[in-house]
C-alpha cells in the first residue's frame, strides 16, 4: 500500500508540474521600449514597467488597487492614483494591470508583460520623435499620427495605426 500512495503521489506531482508548464508557456509575455520619446504615450497592460521623463507629465492609475503592488514615483511608493508634472521624473510598476500617461520630451519606458500602447510623436525641430521597438523587432521612430500597438500578444498583431484614444 506504502508504494502504491508513492506511485499516486508521484504521478501526481508531474501532472502538477506539466499543467504549470503548460500554464506558463502559453501565458503572453513580450516587451515595448520607448527611447528618447516627444510627445504623448498612453500604455495599458499588465507586468514590469520602468520609465523616466526629462520634462513633461505622468499619470499613472493601478488597475489592480487590492493587490499588495503600488507604483514608485522617484523612489518613493505612492498611491493607487498618481499624477504630476515637472522634471526628471523616474518611476516604476513592479506588478499587476497599469494605465499610464507619459507626455512630454525625454520619454524612455521598458515594459514587460502585455499590453496595449497609444503613441503620438511630436517632431522636435529635426523632426526627431524618439524611438520604439516591439519585442525583437528592430527600433522605428515613434509615429507622428495616434498609432496603437500591441506588445505581449499572442496572436502576433503588433500595430494597428488610429484605433486609440489618448487623454493627458
Amino acid at each position: 500500500h506504502v508504494r502504491m500512495r508513492l506511485i499516486a503521489l508521484t504521478l501526481l506531482a508531474l501532472a502538477l508540474t506539466a499543467s504549470a508548464a503548460t500554464a506558463a508557456a502559453q501565458a503572453p509575455g513580450g516587451s515595448l521600449e520607448i527611447k528618447d520619446g516627444r510627445g504623448i504615450v498612453q500604455i495599458s497592460g499588465r507586468g514590469v514597467l520602468v520609465g523616466r521623463i526629462e520634462r513633461g507629465s505622468l499619470k499613472i492609475t493601478d488597475l489592480t488597487p487590492t493587490d499588495q503592488w503600488s507604483p514608485f514615483v522617484n523612489g518613493v511608493p505612492r498611491g493607487k492614483v498618481v499624477w504630476l508634472k515637472g522634471q526628471n521624473i523616474g518611476f516604476r510598476i513592479s506588478k499587476g494591470r497599469y494605465l499610464i500617461v507619459a507626455s512630454g520630451d525625454g520619454i524612455s519606458i521598458s515594459a514587460r508583460g502585455a499590453g496595449v500602447a497609444v503613441i503620438d510623436g511630436d517632431p522636435d525641430k529635426v523632426g526627431d520623435t524618439g524611438t520604439y521597438r516591439v519585442g525583437d523587432a528592430p527600433s522605428a521612430a515613434l509615429p507622428s499620427e495616434e498609432t496603437k500597438i500591441s506588445f505581449g500578444s499572442t496572436d502576433g498583431s503588433t500595430t494597428s495605426s488610429g484605433s486609440g484614444k489618448i487623454t493627458p
